[in-house]
């Protein structure tokens, strides 16, 4: 059956994709990446047994050469691929198996490859390659991302919420989108090219799905024997929940009436019934270790009538004020070890992230601050005689709710008393955050003259470094030129060789573009220098003010 794959590349320079696929390459063991493979003269190897051609966004033939060209001109027309994380190019690769090598021929897979891009690929500047070189002939079709003609709306595109079709994915100008409904819908025309055609044919979406089930439903049946296994041990849902975290580190949710699990490291919850795992089950399962299935769902409804509100408020605080006193433990500890020496860059991004920490806790803190600040203030309105019957009633039932009882002065008494504490933590974590920012300006204060010495010095490797490189380069132009004019010579001799004119072409060009590299070296070395002279100003700058 043929595959199509994907593949995406953010480098600017489109005439590399056609030297890839007019000229030999090796792959790097190391480094993953393609590099040229010479012959003893240094010069490009031809691939033998393939096939190129490129269309413009009209699908109309034109010079593979001029692609890269109009690439670069649809661009600067519509003003993208300006900055290095934008994706260049879009790469889909049609592989064929070898049962398919009889009954195919260069032209016909360069059909094959041109009807692949004016039917799902129309708008785009695409060069279309033939590879008959390995076990399994291949097509590469390399598109600019930027789409330079406008094309017609197509089911498998992109929908808004209303049911239209975006505005990107139509106009030209727009970016290419590789999502999963459209490599679906490659899929299926080739599905019905090779039937049309007489070759192997397999449906890979479906093959594709059949494997999504098969992983899913082997996943899902680990996780629904660990649950069962957790609940031998289990006479509670609490005690379930503990097993899961205990054994597998699983984490047990009740939303509801609705129990999930949500696995290590994962970010969405699975619901029990979607693994075969039913709340009725899971209660029978437990159950049984039990006195009846009855008595535990009547226990597991009491236990969340009985948590009440007041009781969260309560543990949140002594949570925050357990992070308040570690937070306040190790800004002292850094305070006291890591002033006196020298600027260490780890040290100051400890300082910053307590000084965050102490951010987030002062929010928090707040938060219950007004919380509690709310249910005293509906304390207050049941307690006042001048509040209306009906009124009264509801601050009372609301405080019952919350698990207070409103006509027990102690427990009022308790709350202010959690208020209080509340309001001093509060105080603290200001004043810590405000001793942690000055520790920071501190630092940073010791840090300046370190980090102006690092700078110069790495500022002075580095240009050094480049005047090297720009040595090389120099040497390197000049043997291109002695090359060039000894195949100028030797094609005069003969009174115009092809052959020499060719070379002697061929190493001008390669001069030119080391004279270009030449110039770019000796920018970079002046931004350099400049950069490091700028430095030194503002350093001594610096100095003068203190």
């Amino acid at each position: 059956m043929a595959i199509l794959k994907h593949t995406s590349s953010k480098n600017a320079a489109y005439s590399d994709a056609l030297d890839y696929l007019k000229y030999r390459h090796r792959e790097d063991s190391k480094t993953g990446l393609y590099e040229p493979i010479l012959d003893e003269y240094g010069l490009l190897q031809e691939r033998e047994n393939y096939a190129i051609c490129a269309l413009d966004g009209y699908g109309r033939e034109m010079d593979p050469e001029s692609w890269a060209g109009a690439c670069m001109e649809t661009n600067i027309r519509f003003g993208k691929n300006n900055t290095k994380a934008e994706r260049k190019q879009h790469i889909y690769i049609i592989s064929h198996p070898e049962a398919d090598v009889p009954l195919l021929t260069k032209e016909d897979l360069l059909e094959e490859g041109k009807a692949f891009v004016r039917e799902n690929l129309p708008g785009y500047e695409a060069l279309i390659a033939v590879h008959m070189d390995t076990d399994n002939p291949h097509i590469h079709v390399a598109i600019n991302s930027v789409r330079s003609v406008a094309r017609e709306e197509r089911p498998w595109m992109i929908h808004d919420e209303g049911g239209q079709v975006l505005r990107c994915e139509i106009s030209a100008g727009g970016k290419h989108q590789d999502n999963p409904t459209f490599r679906h819908h490659c899929q299926d025309w080739l599905l019905a090219y090779t039937r049309s055609h007489g070759l192997a044919q397999e449906d890979n979406n479906r093959v594709e799905e059949q494997r999504k089930q098969r992983r899913k439903e082997s996943r899902y049946n680990v996780l629904k024997n660990q649950i069962l296994f957790a609940t031998m041990d289990s006479y509670t849902m609490e005690q379930l929940k503990d097993a899961l975290k205990k054994k597998y580190d699983i984490d047990l949710i009740r939303r509801g009436s609705t129990y999930s699990v949500r696995l290590p490291g994962a970010k969405r919850n699975i619901r029990l019934d979607t693994v075969g795992l039913p709340k009725d089950l899971l209660y029978s399962a437990i159950g049984k270790n039990r006195r009846g299935e009855a008595e535990l769902r009547q226990q597991e409804a009491q236990y969340y009538e009985k948590k009440k509100y007041i009781h969260w408020l309560r543990e949140r605080r002594l949570k925050n004020n357990a992070k308040a006193e570690d937070a306040i433990a190790d800004a002292a500890a850094l305070i006291a070890g890591k002033i006196g020496p020298g600027y260490e860059k780890e040290h100051f991004r400890e300082l910053h992230d307590l000084i965050r920490q102490v951010t987030y806790l002062e929010r928090d803190l707040q938060t219950e601050k007004e919380k509690l600040d709310r249910l005293l203030e509906r304390w207050d309105s049941y307690e006042n005689p001048e509040v209306p019957d009906q009124e009264r009633l509801r601050h009372g039932s609301y405080l019952r709710w919350c698990g207070c009882d409103p006509d027990a002065p102690e427990e009022r008494g308790e709350l202010q008393w959690e208020r209080d504490v509340v309001d001093l933590q509060i105080q603290e974590a200001v004043s810590l955050r405000e001793a942690l920012a000055e520790s920071a300006d501190q630092w940073q204060d010791q840090a300046r003259e370190t980090r102006f010495r690092y700078q110069r010095e790495w500022n002075l490797a580095r240009e050094e470094q480049l005047r090297n490189q720009l040595g090389h380069i120099r040497e390197n132009r000049k043997k291109l030129s002695r090359i060039a004019y000894n195949c100028q010579k030797a094609a005069d001799r003969r009174i115009y060789n092809k052959d020499y004119l060719a070379k002697a072409e061929h190493f001008r060009s390669l001069w030119y573009q080391k004279l270009s590299e030449e110039k770019e070296m000796k920018a970079r070395i002046r931004d350099l220098k400049q950069t490091r002279k700028e430095q030194e100003r503002l350093h001594r700058a610096r100095a003068r003010e203190r």
